[in-house]
């Protein structure tokens, strides 16, 4: 009886210690009560629908290096033949088995470039992979810091619009008062009143982008249907920077661009696929060796052989002359990407390094305007207190929406800041390869 109670026992806290390590998991993969920024880029590299893809584009040119490197392997196989004969009656040995058995080794020395280029080519494709997964690493950062700033803008919105419609409201409600009096006319009571309606849908739609705009920040840090309630002011000490030289982060995004680097390496593996399918013609030198034995002891029959011998094309119509073109065409086909994401790489440089510029006037004049509606607060207050205006809560309101138009200024500027890194490729990585 005691055996059973102890066994029963031990199930339970069996039960209990499993039930433990999958809530800790559960609590580790959740997001924090207030989520930080540092903490969302964090998860950047976490598995994504993206990556993934990028991922896989990676293994899959990889597999093909392999598979091309591979193509010639030393082959070793054992071939074995049963044969029945019916010798001639002047031959010594009569045996009607004439079966054998044979180990060869075969393997391709040389093909004169052919598989050089197909080896350069499935390289380049590696790196053209690579290089496109480092620039989806790069854009999923910059996609979770805007998600991550829309929240607090939207939040920010909302208190605007929260404040100012309590505001209204005030005034309307005097209104209705005043009217009971006949101070003031029904026309002056419908248009407080549809002032206070057009303030109260402003307030409705900002609650709504407040969730919108968690729904969007919990799909790029892959945690669907995970709406962070909180989320932490962020540090920017990236707006302390100088903005650089156009020259200077042109050339750096000329030199290090991920996606420029990626169209470079597929134009090479364009080039070499054309030099293979050019090569698919040459001769091909083949080494073999073998050790055969067999069931009759003819003196025509080897127990060993060693040779090398030349596979030389005659005649292969129209095929290579077709391979050729195809890999033409598509060569072509990549210079024009090429030049194409030149182009866009310059001008969405410039763009950057422009928006830069305008934006750090736009923050100095927020900070103008920010510290002048403080002053206009401080003066409403002291009128208010003084009993001389009410316009206290339309000075609170205009704090608000100053508050609101300097953040907004101030992630701008991040975001510039983050996609001129992306452009001239600075933008700092944990890890630089595909995990094996």
């Amino acid at each position: 009886m005691m055996k059973i109670i102890f066994r029963v026992g031990y199930i339970v806290l069996g039960i209990c210690a499993t039930h433990a390590v999958f809530a800790a998991q559960e609590d580790k993969d959740k997001l924090p009560d207030t989520l930080t920024l540092e903490y969302a880029l964090s998860l950047a590299d976490e598995p994504h629908p993206r990556l993934q893809q990028r991922e896989a584009e990676v293994r899959q040119a990889q597999a093909n290096q392999e598979i091309v490197d591979s193509s010639n392997d030393t082959q070793i196989s054992l071939e074995g033949r049963l044969r029945y004969v019916e010798p001639p009656d002047t031959y010594s040995y009569l045996s009607h088995n004439d079966s054998n058995i044979a180990l060869v080794i075969t393997k391709d020395l040389y093909d004169f470039g052919s598989l050089e280029a197909r080896q350069k080519a499935a390289q380049a494709a590696v790196s053209a992979s690579e290089y496109a997964f480092l620039d989806a690493r790069s854009q999923r950062r910059l996609e979770i810091m805007q998600r991550f700033f829309d929240v607090i803008l939207a939040d920010l919105q909302f208190n605007r619009y929260n404040e100012e419609m309590a505001v209204e409201y005030v005034s309307f409600d005097r209104m209705q008062k005043r009217k009971e009096t006949g101070e003031v006319s029904d026309y002056q009571v419908k248009k407080q009143e549809a002032r206070y309606q057009q303030v109260r849908y402003l307030r409705v739609a900002a609650e709504n982008e407040q969730r919108r705009t968690r729904a969007l920040l919990a799909e790029a840090l892959n945690h669907p249907g995970e709406l962070p309630t909180e989320l932490a002011k962020p540090d920017l000490s990236i707006l302390k920077r100088q903005i650089p030289d156009y020259d200077d982060m042109l050339n750096l995004a000329i030199e290090h661009n991920y996606e420029l680097k990626a169209m470079q390496e597929k134009l090479q593996a364009a080039q070499q696929q054309v030099a293979a399918a050019r090569a698919s013609e040459n001769p091909t030198l083949v080494g073999e060796l073998g050790a055969y034995d067999y069931a009759r002891d003819l003196g025509g029959y080897d127990k060993y052989r060693a040779g090398i011998s030349v596979k030389i094309p005659l005649f292969a119509g129209s095929r290579v002359d077709a391979q050729t073109a195809k890999a033409q065409a598509s060569l072509y086909s990549i210079q024009a990407q090429l030049a194409d994401t030149q182009n866009s790489v310059r001008q969405h440089l410039l763009d950057t390094w422009l928006e830069l510029q305008s934006l750090q006037a736009r923050r100095q004049e927020m900070k103008t305007l920010r510290d002048y509606r403080e002053l206009n607060l401080d003066r409403s207050r002291a009128l208010y207190e003084m009993e001389v205006t009410a316009d206290l809560g339309d000075a609170m309101v205009q704090i608000t929406e100053a508050e609101y138009l300097s953040t907004q200024a101030d992630y701008k500027m991040a975001e510039a800041w983050t996609r001129l890194d992306i452009l001239t490729g600075q933008l700092k990585l944990t890890q630089t390869t595909v995990k094996p």
